[in-house]
């Protein structure tokens, strides 16, 4: 994908921010690192009846467990290369 972007860039000075995303799927897995205090013997954990903090740190939670450990990640986050290149002299 181009853009052009020469109304936004000055000489010199310039910051390039790039927020790059992971998906749902890496997420469940790396989460699985983390002891489960998720849902036991069909009952609701206490820390989500109480609204208190997780202990075990982790991000997600699901009702049930579609990856475990070592399970492979998905290609995500930025996936291919990327160029600046200079339109010194390139029509506006």
């Amino acid at each position: 994908m181009a853009r052009r972007y020469h109304e936004a860039v000055k000489s010199r000075g310039n910051r390039l921010e790039v927020e790059v995303a992971n998906l749902w799927p890496n997420r469940l897995i790396g989460d699985e690192e983390l002891p489960d205090d998720g849902i036991q013997q069909s009952c609701w954990p206490d820390w989500l009846l109480n609204g208190t903090p997780r202990p075990s740190g982790r991000l997600t939670f699901t009702t049930n467990r579609f990856y475990k450990k070592g399970d492979p990640l998905l290609p995500s986050g930025w996936l291919g290369p990327v160029s600046l290149v200079s339109a010194a002299g390139a029509a506006r």
